[in-house]
């Protein structure tokens, strides 16, 4: 099927200063660990205000650094969002932690912090929040259950390049921030991602092993020597690390592994995050006509920009009312898709309900709120750089036409 608004795999269209950027990267004597890498981590500090800035393969990767990092073991309890991908729970889940899920508030889908406290036990060692949709989560009250309970908060901004709560970016609220620049993102390196913090000891620990380095405390020996060989003035070798110089007491550390960005996803992501304003803007344009256009439908809510967010639209959620209109939620979508040629992608299903959480023990009623708002009312409609004026105008036509079809005309 030909779709008139199509979902699109890209957030924005990339131009000649994307593929002059790239070509330049090409000429370079090196791909990897090279001089744009560190540019853009240079410039994404610089924009975040953060102390520490580590570009990475992707969000995914940024997230598992992060649950290391902390330190995370089997059996420590974190509480998160069911309203996310799926991905945001798997570091836990590889860690052997247990998943707790508190409720979303039914307008902006971020967690709701009142729901978080009475997850809260002797276990409990981190909260994880997600900022969905490009809107900032209500920070300030789970920083402060947070700080009174001596948990860790991290951050997921996979949504929001460009957000801020009160002012401040997000992603330097929490103890950590993960960033992701996958390709439907607001801006993008392709796949990449960033992992944030202004403390010291994480940022060390991440940069190692996140660069396939181990990490563990040492001692520094008598004699810098293997056997009868002493440690070069001059040595040319690289994998030698501190062989000759330290060993790992009682012989334990963690392992890590290669979350490396590429030296041509940082050189796209240079580019992009130059353009990041403007990108935000242009999809802050969109979903205000949208808001515009749909506010006065019958059956149809649109989504509230919270007094201390900069909202930037990654998703542009309308909420569906099936008891005005008096048609289910598939119904609606059906004819979005069918009639009026609007692809439709809904994010996300809650995860405490994937097999992979029932299997755990979670299921069906846990999460009222997140449960009944997926299931009867949200939608999101396609919304990207690249969307034209005449798109717009005929997804707000579309929605009301829906309306007035399921409504008997």
């Amino acid at each position: 099927m030909t779709y008139v608004v199509p979902y699109s795999g890209i957030s924005n269209r990339l131009g000649e200063e994307e593929i002059a950027a790239v070509t330049a990267a090409l000429s370079q004597d090196t791909l990897a660990m090279g001089p744009r890498g560190a540019e853009f981590e240079r410039r994404l500090a610089d924009r975040l205000g953060a102390r520490h800035v580590q570009a990475t393969s992707s969000c995914t990767t940024a997230l598992f650094l992060a649950a290391q990092v902390l330190g995370l073991q089997e059996g420590d309890e974190v509480i998160t969002t069911p309203q996310t991908f799926w991905v945001t729970t798997w570091p836990l889940q590889a860690r052997g932690c247990v998943v707790r899920f508190a409720d979303i508030d039914p307008d902006s889908l971020n967690i709701d912090p009142a729901t978080i406290e009475p997850l809260i036990n002797e276990r409990t060692k981190s909260i994880w929040v997600v900022h969905y949709g490009g809107q900032s989560v209500d920070m300030a009250p789970v920083m402060e259950i947070a700080r009174r309970h001596g948990l860790t908060v991290v951050e997921d901004c996979a949504h929001v390049a460009g957000g801020t709560y009160e002012g401040k970016a997000l992603g330097t609220i929490g103890d950590i921030g993960c960033f992701s620049f996958h390709s439907l993102k607001n801006m993008t390196t392709g796949e990449g991602g960033a992992f944030v913090t202004d403390d010291d000891r994480y940022a060390e620990m991440a940069r190692a092993l996140g660069t396939i380095h181990n990490w563990g405390p040492m001692r520094e020996r008598d004699v810098p020597a293997i056997g009868p060989y002493r440690q070069p003035d001059y040595y040319r070798d690289a994998h030698v690390l501190r062989s000759y110089s330290h060993d790992y007491l009682g012989g334990h550390y963690l392992v890590g592994n290669n979350f490396r960005m590429s030296e041509l996803s940082a050189a796209l992501g240079v580019v992009q995050l130059g353009k990041l304003d403007r990108l935000n803007e242009r999809r802050r344009d969109i979903a205000h006509r949208l808001d515009d256009g749909l506010a006065a439908v019958p059956g149809i809510g649109v989504q509230t920009e919270k007094p201390y967010a900069h909202h930037v639209y990654h998703l542009y959620t309308l909420f569906y009312e099936p008891d005005v209109v008096g048609a289910p939620k598939d119904a609606f979508i059906e004819h979005l898709q069918e009639k009026e040629g609007i692809e439709i992608v809904i994010r996300y299903f809650p995860i405490h309900l994937l097999p992979e959480f029932r299997a755990l023990g979670h299921g069906y009623g846990q999460c009222p709120v997140a449960e009944r708002t997926y299931f009867e009312h949200q939608v999101q409609l396609p919304i990207y750089d690249h969307l034209t004026d005449e798109q717009v105008d005929h997804m707000i036509g579309a929605v009301q036409r829906g309306v007035t079809a399921l409504r008997g005309g």
